[in-house]
């Protein structure tokens, strides 16, 4: 079951990375189009890159945080408040009204993925024999990528 929840967690997440790039632009096109009339479309850009480099910091941050939650209060919990930061936040990235209140909602939730990726790997290496955690740190690793390969997929129906 260790497995299978870091198997999917890391899916959804690089699901969740793969679809962010998709619709950035049109979300940001739309939340920004007044301020677009007077600052230009490199406005556009600009929150772009900041939403990014948000999500990046909030990763690796997350990261960092929830491992060293994990090491004193347990894995099992720091988990569950991983999964809940990014999936509540994910979620309310869909409300944000702002391109502020989407930054803070996204990083948050970045939080929570990067401190899904760091504490999944770690309770699957816990669990499962020494011969085994090569093999099994390259499939959760690799889930990111079927995550992806998803996202890729449905917007190859869509078109």
């Amino acid at each position: 079951m260790t497995l299978l929840a870091a198997f999917l967690g890391w899916m959804f997440d690089g699901f969740e990375l793969g679809l962010l790039p998709l619709v950035a632009r049109p979300a940001l096109n739309e939340l920004l189009a007044d301020a677009v009339k007077t600052r230009g479309a490199s406005y556009v850009d600009l929150w772009e890159g900041v939403w990014v480099a948000g999500f990046l910091v909030g990763m690796s941050t997350g990261g960092v945080v929830f491992g060293w939650l994990g090491d004193r209060y347990g894995r099992v919990r720091a988990m569950t408040l991983s999964v809940l930061a990014y999936s509540i936040f994910s979620g309310l990235c869909g409300f944000a009204g702002s391109v502020e209140s989407f930054f803070i909602y996204r990083f948050i939730a970045a939080l929570g993925m990067g401190g899904e990726w760091s504490l999944g790997v770690a309770l699957v290496m816990e669990c499962w024999p020494d011969r085994w955690r090569p093999w099994l740190a390259g499939a959760i690793g690799a889930a990111a990528i079927v995550g992806m390969v998803l996202v890729a997929l449905i917007r190859m129906s869509l078109q």
